[in-house]
């Protein structure tokens, strides 16, 4: 039995030496891109037994077999499936795979896996692996060929696509409106009246006052003497026309009445801007009364001129009119015409209330531009018949020489005529020829049903024709959201010089009952065209992986094109797969048949482009094996070197 531990001593060194073998590759390939380690596993051999077990009998108990080991023999070298942590490169054709899956390669005859996608561009213009040439295989089977240079022809636009907001508030369409920038008022002046009194009545008694004066104040305004003479009013009465002469005072009117003895004094302003108030002058107390007034403030009053107020009562009078006088009437229709013409006030003439000049102007202007009004706020209002865009005005002023004047109020635009509410963008629609058309997009409200719109597209392209310009029926929800284009269509068409067939292009407002496209929302216009799927010509720039292993090549008309896509391929066992050197590996039956695929497909992992796996051995994890390999095989060496020294001593038994 001693020679047996000299044989398990021996499949120790024999088990141990792979197990460094193995851990030593592992530590060889520690840099090597897309490397799976290895782990080894042990298994003992065959035990001598001498003795079998047996069960209990009776009052003896059971015994455990006696069996004595034989020595251990290396019983795997498994691969390491785990993923190693990818690494940027920079360039545009290393790929990684993050999770399960392997490239393939081809060397013509025999698919290779790997995890390593170090490719490039051979001579031919394959797609290869750098490390030994072998080409890369897409997801159809065939190599992949990368093309040198290539032209990716021009796409026309078939649809144009909508975001954006059309206000929901209406605006227009609003026809022109002109009128008085104020209310014209019907105003009285501020108004006494003196009366004669006493026994020398209907005549003035103001004897014991000759030689004195009152005071007026007109409107607010600076004191103003009136006198009574001496030589006038010292001898004896007068009649009330004698006493209204000596009130020279600017602002006032002054009318006598001798029959009756009274004395009425009016402003010549009117309205409640006008007053006028009298004061006794100095050492002349008892002469307002003697005239039978007093020192009490009055204004005048003021009221909403209407039809019926005569032209001469407004309190933008200056001066009265009198018949004869002459007012300008003078403007643009809202068709940008000119009009003008003269009224004249007087009873005997065209007449003298504002319902007068009303007509006079509705007579002037073109009947069928516009109508003039006297509205309830007492304003001059000329509306434009139309809605729309206008250049309408209206003037009033006075002649100059009238003996009566007015300080006539401007006129302004209080409404601007606008047309129906419209929004409008552009874009550009490419042909198939590659051409770009400038397109105007207009959408404009209806004017009976204000929640629906029109598209109606223009171009100035001079060689453009746009055969079907219009989208009608543009209809929204309640909410604001998209509802329908129920218009019938919702395609536009165009003919273009050179090219036979129309070009359709569709309208995408969005989806009906959200707000993914087109809403109606709000005051503001937002509305834009965002995109459109036509492009221009464009030539190969550079080509690169997308994360689902397709080869997309980038063009300088900034769109790109799938060249082809890498295959995949996923295995059942994929620690059954068998090394055939340069980080390749092959089929073996126990790794089942390869399954063909695409990354993120068929739980293939995704392709990082401008990336490399880096080896997945953990070189601490190593250090440690080596270590107890180290150990292992130092332990079975010492067993060989121990039963030689027994050995040597039962050979010196007999001397």
């Amino acid at each position: 039995m001693v020679t047996t531990a000299l044989y398990t001593g021996l499949s120790g060194l024999r088990a141990h030496q792979t197990y460094i073998d193995v851990i030593g590759n592992n530590l060889a390939n520690v840099s090597t891109a897309g490397f799976r380690g290895s782990r080894a596993t042990f298994s003992d051999l065959m035990s001598f037994t001498v003795r079998s077990g047996s069960a209990p009998i009776g009052s003896l108990g059971g015994q455990n077999p006696y069996q004595i080991g034989t020595g251990t023999l290396m019983g795997t070298i498994d691969t390491n499936t785990n993923q190693g942590t990818l690494q940027d490169t920079g360039r545009s054709l290393d790929v990684a795979l993050q999770g399960r899956g392997f490239f393939t390669l081809t060397d013509g005859n025999q698919n290779f896996y790997s995890r390593v996608g170090s490719f490039g561009i051979d001579a031919n213009r394959n797609l290869v692996d750098l490390r030994n040439g072998m080409r890369v295989v897409d997801s159809t089977g065939d190599v992949i060929s990368v093309p040198a240079t290539d032209t990716l022809p021009a796409q026309p636009t078939s649809r144009i696509a909508f975001q954006g907001n059309l206000p929901a508030t209406v605006t227009g369409p609003l026809a022109e409106i002109v009128e008085t920038a104020s209310a014209l008022k019907a105003g009285n002046p501020a108004a006494k009246t003196a009366t004669a009194g006493g026994a020398s009545a209907p005549l003035f008694d103001l004897t014991a006052y000759a030689g004195k004066s009152v005071l007026v104040s007109v409107n607010g305004g600076a004191q103003q003497t009136v006198t009574f003479p001496s030589a006038t009013f010292g001898g004896a009465p007068v009649a009330a026309s004698t006493v209204a002469a000596a009130f020279s005072v600017a602002g006032l009117q002054v009318t006598a009445n001798d029959g009756a003895g009274t004395i009425q004094f009016d402003t010549v302003r009117l309205g409640a801007a006008s007053s006028v108030k009298f004061d006794d002058g100095p050492q002349a107390n008892g002469l307002l009364q003697a005239m039978g007034l007093n020192a009490q403030l009055v204004s005048g009053t003021e009221s909403t001129a209407v039809s019926t107020t005569d032209l001469g009562r407004l309190t933008a009078r200056i001066t009265g009119y009198t018949a004869g006088d002459q007012i300008s009437i003078g403007g643009t229709n809202a068709n940008g015409t000119v009009f003008s013409d003269t009224f004249v006030y007087g009873a005997a003439n065209d007449g003298t209330t504002l319902a007068d000049l009303v007509a006079f102007i509705n007579n002037t202007i073109d009947p069928a531009q516009g109508t003039a009004e006297l509205t309830a706020e007492g304003k001059i209002r000329l509306s434009a018949d139309d809605k729309g865009e206008a250049t309408m005005s209206l003037f009033i002023g006075d002649a100059a020489g009238n003996a009566g004047k007015n300080s006539w109020p401007s006129i302004v635009v209080s409404q601007q005529g606008t047309d129906a509410d419209s929004a409008t963008t552009s874009i550009d629609v490419i042909d198939a020829m590659g051409r770009t058309h400038p397109v105007t997009l207009t959408f404009t409200r209806d004017l009976v049903d204000q929640d629906v719109w029109s598209m109606n597209a223009t171009t100035d392209d001079p060689t453009a024709t746009i055969t079907q310009g219009s989208i009608g029926q543009i209809r929204f929800n309640d909410d604001g959201s998209f509802n329908v284009i129920g218009g019938g269509s919702n395609t536009l068409q165009f003919q273009w010089a050179g090219i036979a067939a129309g070009q359709d292009v569709r309208i995408e407002l969005g989806t009906s009952g959200t707000f993914d496209g087109v809403a109606q929302l709000g005051n503001n216009s937002t509305i834009a065209a965002v995109d459109q799927d036509g492009y221009l010509a464009g030539t190969l720039l550079n080509v690169g992986f997308d994360t689902d292993g397709r080869l997309v090549g980038y063009y300088s008309n900034g769109q790109n094109s799938t060249i082809a896509q890498l295959r995949v391929t996923m295995f059942t066992n994929e620690a059954g797969l068998q090394r055939v050197g340069d980080t390749l590996f092959a089929g073996s039956p126990n790794s089942d048949d390869p399954i063909a695929t695409t990354a993120n497909a068929a739980g293939a992992g995704m392709v990082r482009a401008g990336k490399l796996e880096n080896s997945n051995v953990d070189i601490s994890r190593e250090f440690v094996n080596l270590i107890e390999a180290q150990r292992g095989f130092q332990a079975n060496s010492r067993i060989i070197t121990t039963t030689d020294e027994i050995l040597a001593e039962l050979m010196n038994i007999v001397r």
